[in-house]
């Protein structure tokens, strides 16, 4: 006799639960006319993951939701990509568009959901500095670390990785950890020989990490290498002060 609170095991050959349906997600409005352009990767992975008859409609939905992300209404942007996803459920560029979405959002949780499932169907890792930053959100610390060094091994995009070691610093900086902060920042080359897009964001962290260490000098070193690049980066210019 099974004690209250636990499921009587299914016996072989017997009656089993009904499963329950999933609810049908309402179509949303899509434009009439001909599909929309999208990315040739996009379409080449909507095509394998979508009936044929549901393509139109899923390429509409997807194009939607990148506009509307754009334009940051992201409740418009999930509804559409949810409704994608029900049609076409192992569609790897609909599953990153949601994650991504869920992330800007603030819903870290969902969006570390869809971002697995992403990376399960595309075998990708240039999405693991999201996951990275949702797992520092959820305090997984191991996980943050985990992600970061897995997108560095899979030779992930360098933009990316240098975000995922940015997270990674700032995870450590969180814990008070400055110095291993710093030195993880320094694996990105903090002294490039040519300046890249994303040596704005990565001497910003740096500063201030220098900051809350205290050395006031390199602090100001580094922002005054962002300003030389961008004046107009965040606060750079009211920290250096006088717009200097």
């Amino acid at each position: 006799m099974a004690e209250r609170g636990q499921q009587r095991p299914v016996q072989a050959g017997g009656p089993r639960p009904p499963r329950l349906a999933r609810p049908k997600l309402r179509k949303p409005k899509l434009p009439e006319g001909q599909r929309p352009f999208i990315d040739k990767d996009a379409l080449r992975d909507l095509r394998a993951a979508a009936r044929k008859e549901d393509l139109d409609d899923i390429i509409k939905a997807f194009a939607l939701a990148g506009e509307a992300m754009e334009d940051e209404r992201l409740d418009d942007a999930i509804e559409l990509l949810e409704w994608a996803k029900a049609q076409a459920s192992r569609s790897a560029a609909v599953r990153e568009a949601l994650g991504i979405a869920h992330y800007l959002k603030g819903d870290f949780a969902k969006a570390h959901s869809e971002l697995l499932t992403y990376r399960r169907l595309s075998n990708r890792h240039d999405q693991n500095h999201v996951l990275a930053d949702c797992a520092r959100a959820a305090g997984r610390h191991d996980k943050v670390a985990e992600y970061v060094e897995e997108m560095l091994a899979a030779k992930a995009p360098r933009e990316r990785t240098v975000e995922g070691l940015i997270v990674l610093a700032g995870d450590r900086a969180d814990r008070g950890d400055l110095r291993g902060a710093l030195d993880t920042l320094n694996r990105a080359d903090l002294s490039p020989t040519s300046v890249e897009s994303y040596h704005a964001r990565l001497w910003y962290a740096a500063a201030d990490i220098t900051a809350r260490m205290g050395d006031h000098d390199v602090e100001r070193e580094y922002l005054e290498a962002i300003a030389a690049v961008d004046e107009d980066f965040l606060d750079v210019a009211e920290r250096l002060g006088s717009g200097s």
